[in-house]
């Protein structure tokens, strides 16, 4: 979620060390937060690393607004 007047977030996903996929959420609304979100499915091996991390000098949202989930299939 963007934060209200600071333009935009920018947020990626990666999977070790490699950036997979990026959502654009951008304030643009007259002062209103913006949201974004993605899905994407991973063959994870063990020892394998998946993080969230965002763009220097975008502003976002974290908790309670901003999740990160997975699930084993």
């Amino acid at each position: 979620m963007s934060a209200a007047d600071k333009e935009r977030c920018i947020a990626y996903i990666y999977h070790n060390g490699h950036k997979l996929m990026t959502s654009h959420s951008y304030e643009h609304s007259g002062g209103y937060h913006e949201v974004a979100s993605n899905t994407m499915v991973l063959s994870l091996k063990e020892k394998d690393l998946v993080w969230i991390g965002t763009k220097t000098g975008t502003f976002c949202y974290g908790y309670p607004y901003t999740g990160f989930s997975g699930w084993k299939l």
